[in-house]
């Protein structure tokens, strides 16, 4: 366990912004959570991050932030009968380096995830999700600590209460996920309902789990930024869900606009909103919208958290003027 005062953050963010916090513990498993708590009083807070790529610090954090470190030898593996594979993950696993492990060892399910930054930890905090798949469709059981009880406890992945992007552990904050376990299988069926992958995948022959990874990782490399280069955190904004009204009249102002229907209404994309209100490629000063994909906002160099922020809110506000819909961040803002 390591633990430092002052800590400068901008290594532990994809999005690069200049930004310390109070106080940092990085640590390497539950042992090491119970040796910190039982020295420092939960009382003091705390805050739980990952790899970073959903996080925007809007300035200094004051506070105590938890971070896992990065164990390869962090996961297991039980096989059941009828093709089963059960794969646990510490939650500090990387998640792209899990889903290719799986791919690699021939256990399915978890391909139309791949090139998600991130950790196995944030996979089900975040329920994170592309290509018509989602953390949630795979997660078996969630183990978690509770410090204020000093109690472990495994839940099941029906008891997460799962939503878009979003679960009971972002709710309940004081619970810290330590390891996540997946239900795959031995048998490879392909996932296609989007038609862009779809074809892009079979344009390559029959369809494997690694062709699939193999597509997903060139195409969202060739719409995201690379990090290294330009700070962004992925998706700022979800993709709203409006009524059926909202939608159809919409649909006769834009009739090129996508849509899908979804329970509970009608998902529209919210990189389609953002670029047809005329934001894409914008930019002001070094925080700026990406110039391939709208949905993203990015770093350029020297912006702030703040100035991010207020990017953001213009962007909102213009969409809530020209369209009736307001956008909801994806992007957690410290």
């Amino acid at each position: 366990m390591i633990i430092r005062d002052n800590a400068d953050m901008r290594g532990y963010t994809t999005f690069g912004v200049e930004a310390s916090a109070e106080r940092l513990v990085e640590y390497d498993g539950l042992g090491d959570l119970r040796d910190y708590f039982a020295s420092h009083p939960v009382s003091e807070g705390y805050y739980v991050i990952g790899g970073g790529s959903n996080i925007l610090f809007r300035g200094d954090y004051r506070g105590t932030l938890l971070h896992p470190v990065y164990d390869k030898n962090g996961f297991g593996v039980r096989r059941e009968g009828d093709g089963v594979v059960y794969v646990r993950a510490d939650a500090g696993f990387d998640w792209d380096d899990l889903v290719g492990m799986c791919v690699d060892n021939g256990w399915f399910g978890l391909e139309n995830l791949s090139a998600i930054p991130g950790t196995a930890g944030a996979s089900a905090v975040q329920n994170i999700g592309a290509y018509g798949a989602e953390a949630k469709d795979f997660i078996e059981s969630v183990e978690v600590y509770n410090p204020f009880e000093d109690e472990c406890f495994t839940m099941r992945g029906d008891e997460c209460e799962f939503g878009y992007r979003d679960s009971v552990f972002k709710r309940r904050r004081e619970l810290i996920v330590t390891a996540v376990t997946y239900r795959l299988s031995e048998t490879f069926v392909p996932s296609l309902g989007y038609a862009d992958l779809k074809a892009r995948v079979e344009a390559e022959g029959e369809p494997t789990a690694s062709s699939v990874r193999s597509v997903i990782k060139r195409v969202r490399a060739s719409k995201l930024p690379d990090p290294k280069e330009i700070g962004s955190g992925g998706s700022f904004f979800k993709n709203p869900v409006v009524d059926v009204a909202l939608a159809d009249g919409l649909s006769v102002r834009y009739p090129s606009m996508p849509r899908y229907d979804v329970d509970g209404g009608v998902k529209i994309p919210a990189g389609w909103l953002i670029d047809t209100a005329g934001w894409k490629g914008y930019r002001c000063g070094d925080a700026g919208v990406y110039d391939k994909q709208a949905l993203v906002l990015v770093n350029y160099g020297s912006a702030d958290g703040e100035q991010v922020v207020e990017l953001a809110g213009r962007i909102t506000a213009d969409v809530r003027n020209k369209f009736g819909i307001d956008l909801k961040p994806e992007i957690i803002i410290l």
